[in-house]
């Protein structure tokens, strides 16, 4: 999807990204919303301090960018799951049917919820940008986890935190996401 067409119209299609997630989706949605934080926190153009409501906004924009585009990707070479795993991703679903359930409603109030939270991470972590991105991937999955009833058990918690250091091991351990292959000729 081009970036003009998700400006235009990003509730709407947020809305039905968080529809459309499955379990067959979830681990995609996972790795692309990890990819877009690590890229923009530890790149070249990574934010600094004062961090800003702008700044916010560019982490919520890479979590519902990665519920959007989650359902065009194919992942092997996931991490195996687990029963932690398996519980964070089944709260994840149940909370993001929720949000679906009220629409553009539902988008907005995961986007203020998250807002905040993304701005103060920044801040309590402005001295390394892996522990923003290991603590904005887990509070953004976890703003989805709570529904719009901010719903969410320690368990679910707990999983969602399994589900980042399985992905960081898989990473660590020379996993590449498929869009960062470069063809050599």
């Amino acid at each position: 999807m081009s970036t003009a067409a998700y400006a235009k119209d990003w509730q709407r299609l947020s809305s039905k990204g968080l529809a459309r997630l499955n379990l067959s989706t979830l681990p995609a949605a996972e790795l692309l919303f990890l990819d877009g934080l690590a890229i923009h926190l530890m790149g070249p153009e990574a934010p600094e301090p004062p961090y800003t409501i702008e700044h916010g906004t560019v982490i919520v924009g890479h979590l519902l960018r990665a519920l959007v585009d989650c359902s065009d990707l194919e992942i092997e070479g996931r991490p195996p799951s687990t029963s932690g795993i398996e519980g964070a991703r089944a709260a994840i679903l149940e909370g993001a049917q929720q949000f679906a359930k009220r629409g553009v409603p539902g988008v907005k109030q995961l986007v203020n919820r998250l807002l905040a939270a993304a701005v103060g991470e920044l801040e309590i972590h402005k001295e390394s940008a892996e522990a923003q991105t290991r603590s904005l991937f887990f509070y953004g999955l976890l703003a989805v986890a709570s529904g719009p009833d901010n719903r969410l058990t320690q368990t679910a918690a707990d999983g969602i935190m399994e589900v980042f250091t399985a992905w960081d091991g898989q990473i660590g351990a020379g996993f590449v996401p498929p869009w960062r292959i470069v063809a050599s000729s």
